[in-house]
C-alpha cells in the first residue's frame, strides 16, 4: 500500500490483526514490534507429511528439473559455440 508521505494509514497488526498506525514502533495491544522493511512473516501450517507424500512431492520436483536442465545445457551449448570462434582469433 503506497501512500503519500505525511499521512498516516491504518494498518493490520500480523500478529493481533487490530487496526494500528503504520507509524507504531510496536502494536499497543498486543507488543509486536513493526516490520519496518516492509516484508511479510512467513508462516509454516502443517509439517506433518506421510513418507509417501514426501517421495512423491521430490519425485516431481526431479522431473519437473529435467526440462530445465535440458535448455541450461542447449543454451550453453549455443553460446559456447558461437563464442568459442570469436575468442579465438
Amino acid at each position: 500500500m503506497i501512500e503519500p508521505k505525511g499521512n498516516k494509514v491504518l494498518i493490520d497488526c500480523y500478529e493481533c490483526k487490530a487496526k494500528v498506525s503504520d507509524a507504531a514502533a510496536a502494536c499497543p495491544h498486543c507488543g509486536a514490534v513493526s516490520q519496518s522493511d516492509d516484508s511479510m512473516p512467513v508462516i509454516v501450517t502443517d509439517m506433518d507429511m506421510k513418507i509417501s507424500s514426501m517421495i512423491w512431492f521430490l519425485l516431481k520436483a526431479a522431473i519437473a528439473a529435467v526440462p530445465a536442465v535440458i535448455i541450461i545445457y542447449t543454451a550453453w551449448t549455443i553460446i559456447g559455440g558461437v563464442m568459442s570462434p570469436l575468442l579465438h582469433m
